[in-house]
């Protein structure tokens, strides 16, 4: 069993060398850690093209698993890790353990997220783990839990296309409330930027916010950590809403008036988009 480790934190995070140690103790996998050299976080699905990447080996002291620092973002971990690193095919990704919690609408943002997306992107199953701490974070928990859940999915796996984004709440095992596969809340944020000025007097900005409180349900992933589950969602990289492209066929006179058909589909070709049962 071969296992890529990437993050956004960093190489030098306590999260994912927490979840290293945790699996060289429990499975005995080959276990790489490809992860950025400092700290990316909210950097998204961003790669690098126009610039060279530096892999750098890392010595971590007691690390049983090979190490490298990366100078580009979680995404490009994720590839440089699988297409360059690893001597052989790669039976999964695990992405984190991160700092803070990313749940709701944080996932588009999230660099966790999108290193693990990548990893399926690639044709690898894939989790994302977050703790949902920021003060005084023990990653104890969140790596023994990330353990176990990789071994059922190296036993089970999982369907293409699909990743499963892990939150776990900030206590103790023994006080956890359990496990709660959930959807992805409606979280969102009052945004704001603060308008500061730099030494020279030149103005800048810095966003600032808070989430939106919203009401509590452990069917959601934010209203389940919060009620001391571990949230596990499903996510499913197929965006296409079938529903909405079957009703947009009607649009269809109205957005193909004027135009010529010997370039294009024409009616014989043309797909015919249904709703999914």
């Amino acid at each position: 069993m071969r296992v890529l480790l990437v993050n956004d934190d960093g190489v030098y995070s306590q999260g994912i060398q927490t979840l290293r140690a945790t699996l060289e103790e429990r499975t005995g996998w080959e276990v790489y850690v490809v992860a950025p050299d400092r700290q990316r976080s909210a950097s998204g699905h961003a790669i690098t093209l126009h610039k060279p990447l530096y892999l750098d080996p890392v010595e971590i002291p007691g690390a049983r698993s090979p190490v490298y620092a990366v100078s580009g973002t979680p995404a490009d971990c994720t590839k440089i890790g699988l297409l360059a690193v690893l001597p052989g095919p790669c039976d999964l990704v695990i992405s984190g353990i991160n700092r803070g919690g990313n749940l709701g609408f944080d996932v588009l943002y999230s660099g966790t997220v999108s290193a693990a997306i990548e990893g399926v992107i690639m044709g690898v199953p894939a989790i994302a783990v977050s703790l949902a701490a920021w003060e005084d974070p023990d990653y104890g928990p969140a790596a023994e839990f990330t353990a176990r859940l990789a071994e059922l999915v190296a036993r089970e796996g999982l369907p293409p296309g699909v990743l499963l984004n892990v939150n776990v709440p900030p206590l103790p095992a023994e006080r956890m409330a359990g496990v709660a596969l959930t959807v992805l809340s409606r979280r969102m944020y009052r945004d704001r930027f603060e308008k500061r000025l730099d030494p020279r007097g030149r103005p800048y900005y810095w966003l600032a916010g808070e989430p939106v409180q919203e009401p509590p349900s452990v069917e959601t992933d934010v209203g389940a950590v919060r009620a001391g589950y571990i949230s596990v969602t499903a996510l499913h990289l197929q965006l296409s809403d079938r529903q909405t492209m079957a009703r947009l066929e009607a649009w269809r006179p109205q957005l193909e008036a004027g135009l010529g058909t010997a370039g294009g589909l024409g009616a014989a070709g043309r797909a015919q988009v249904r709703p999914e049962a």
